[in-house]
């Protein structure tokens, strides 16, 4: 490698570590979700259409479904059937290691030394762990580092960003419901610009119609409007903290973040970072919203970390504002492209399918007589994905947004084993099978309960069957919990 580029080396072998320990990570499929991503993609494929209504559950069958993240379920279900498992984890582990590939030549950029750089990606990737499993989040994570970089250049040169830009938020809001934010974080930019340029008018039409344009093709999905108003409908939800990613951070069960938190603004203090004004209160708005949900810790690892590349390569003595503009050696970019083709050419043959986990439990799942496949099952709020994803329509599955409040809280009160709602659940939709996790409340009353039979139990799902199914509707059938 010439000696230009020896400052990447560290960066570079940093990354393809990534790349190579991810396309091998069983953790990447310990989410539930990717299950019914990957149907929802297959289904698209097959019926060559968007679905605007729900096409898997019994609960809410044929009811409205805003499928948002539709381009993101193609690519899952395109790279599944290119390359089955192996395809789906080299698609969401590039993804991953390309976000911090782009991180760091930001950083080589504005002349960051080379190990500092790398401390700076591996702090990254301590912060995205938890986050990277296969779900569209991870394909907008390279969009949204783009995209800050977009910013960050645009105040460097005094000017609004290029209009021509604003493309690539057409891209995002197909791809992941973060593009709100992708439009949102425009602004502390484009007061920044106010605040420092003279020629106030020029400022607010070039930022302006940045933001405009940008507002155009977010809208251009095919659910126009109502695709921009529907991220701000799942925030409110009140069901929301009963998912653990919609929780507030605890540092208890954060401990990456906790620390790498904890060392960054220690080494900000120590080294008297100089971070502008409006920056400063932007990194606290991102660190207001991690603390409120443990899935924006991902946006403030990312986004912080480009927020503080210049300040962190001036304490080190850089004195180019704008960054020097290098570009990529050619051997750094065949080493890479090299890299990233082998890792692609070995891993694709090998078949590793994902194992059993507490979000996909595939021994119980292969456990199920087919005579239940077609009757109505209570499930684990996890396992929806997983059933849906072998021809089960659940009782419920990760859309929270489909469901709605009342269904989500319905169902935390059956599985906690509440005696009248489970009685509801017999009589509203004649339930002839329960697959849940085995601490569950009440698959624990269903050993004990007359009418019910345990049939299959391992270390992640237990699977009870009634003796007499209930009619929907009747109220007939197994007895209710005691």
């Amino acid at each position: 490698m010439e000696r230009a580029g020896a400052d990447l080396i560290l960066p570079c072998a940093i990354c393809i570590a990534v790349l190579v320990y991810l396309s091998f990570a069983p953790a990447l499929f310990n989410d539930g979700d990717t299950s019914w991503h990957l149907a929802a993609g297959r289904w698209m494929i097959e019926a060559g259409s968007i679905p605007r209504v729900d096409p898997f559950s019994f609960t809410h069958a044929g009811q409205p479904w805003t499928a948002h993240e539709w381009l993101a379920e193609l690519l899952m279900a395109g790279a599944f059937r290119l390359g089955s498992w192996g395809g789906l984890s080299l698609l969401f582990a590039t993804s991953a290691a390309a976000t911090l590939w782009i991180v760091a030549l930001q950083a080589r950029r504005l002349a960051l030394p080379s190990s500092a750089s790398a401390a700076l990606i591996l702090a990254l990737f301590i912060v995205l762990a938890p986050f990277i499993v296969a779900r569209p989040h991870v394909l907008a994570w390279p969009l949204l580092a783009l995209w800050a970089i977009l910013m960050l250049r645009a105040r460097e040169a005094g000017r609004s960003p290029p209009l021509s830009a604003a493309l690539l938020m057409l891209l995002w809001a197909n791809l992941h419901g973060s593009f709100l934010f992708g439009l949102l974080m425009i602004l502390p930019f484009a007061l920044e610009a106010l605040v420092a340029d003279r020629a106030r008018m020029p400022t607010i039409i070039g930022w302006g119609a940045f933001f405009i344009l940008s507002l155009v093709a977010a809208i251009a999905t095919p659910h126009g409007i109502d695709g921009l108003r529907f991220p701000l409908a799942v925030s409110r939800m009140e069901s929301l903290p009963l998912i653990m990613e919609w929780r507030a951070t605890d540092l208890t069960e954060s401990v990456g973040f906790a620390l790498v938190l904890a060392g960054m603004a220690a080494f900000a203090l120590y080294r008297r970072l100089r971070i502008p004004p409006v920056r400063l209160l932007f990194l606290g708005l991102l660190l207001l919203m991690a603390f409120a949900h443990v899935r924006h810790q991902a946006l403030l690892g990312i986004i912080g970390s480009l927020l503080l590349i210049e300040p962190l390569a001036q304490s080190f003595g850089a004195k180019t504002a704008g960054g020097n503009g290098r570009p990529l050696p050619r051997s750094v970019a065949l080493v890479i492209a090299g890299s990233v083709l082998l890792v692609w050419a070995v891993r694709l043959p090998i078949d590793l399918s994902p194992g059993d986990s507490g979000s996909n439990p595939r021994t119980a799942i292969a456990h199920i007589p087919a005579a239940l496949r077609n009757v109505p099952v209570l499930n684990g709020y996890g396992f929806g994905g997983p059933l849906i994803l072998d021809g089960i329509r659940p009782f419920i599955d990760g859309r929270a947004d489909l469901y709605g409040d009342a269904h989500m809280f319905e169902h935390q009160r059956i599985i906690s084993g509440d005696r009248q709602a489970f009685e509801r659940a017999l009589q509203q939709w004649g339930i002839g099978w329960t697959i849940l996790p085995p601490d569950s409340r009440l698959a624990a009353r269903l050993d004990r309960e007359p009418g019910w039979r345990r049939i299959h139990a391992d270390r992640w799902a237990v699977i009870h069957v009634a003796d007499v199914p209930a009619a929907a509707g009747s109220g007939s059938g197994a007895s209710p919990i005691s």
